[in-house]
């Protein structure tokens, strides 16, 4: 079933893994919703389909965080490419001039090794606050999710 693709089957299992939207240090719930907010039976990831990513603990912890730690963001999934290994979101709570969001993750062997890769590219008004405010605290974010990601990934 995989000949012609140069991932093996474990690699194969982290981008399930991915998709399947896992939890990490840095989000503990991210549930697949119609545009109402409300939960779909189905938590596969589509294009099109809602994603409520919460709570988001910045900067990541294991423990309760305390009430400042706390964040949501609301998402809409733009892409879901299985061929090559990509699944990407545009957060959808303001409207895009205040704030546009965009995350990718990929995934690509690189010297015979899986590498994990993510970007998150912010835009708007409200993006010069983030950056002010929130950039040490995305970063470990995403590299406490990188490193969950190849924990859980490892134990399969």
């Amino acid at each position: 079933m995989y000949d012609r693709n140069p991932f093996t089957y474990v690699e194969f299992k982290l981008f399930t893994l991915v998709l399947h939207l896992i939890h990490m240090p840095l989000s503990r719930a991210q549930t697949i919703t119609d545009k109402s907010g409300n939960p779909l039976p189905d938590q596969t990831p589509a294009e099109g389909k809602y994603l409520l990513i919460a709570p988001v603990h910045l900067p990541p912890t294991m423990g309760e965080p305390s009430w400042f730690q706390k964040q949501s963001a609301w998402e809409i999934i733009t892409t879901v490419d299985h061929e090559n290994y990509r699944i990407a979101w545009s957060n959808i709570s303001l409207p895009k001039f205040l704030l546009h969001v965009d995350r990718w993750q990929t995934l690509s062997v690189v010297n015979g090794k899986t590498k994990y890769e993510t970007t998150q590219v912010f835009g708007g008004i409200v993006a010069y606050l983030v950056k002010f405010f929130m950039y040490e605290k995305l970063v470990l974010g995403f590299n406490a999710q990188a490193e969950g990601l190849k924990k859980q990934a490892e134990k399969h």
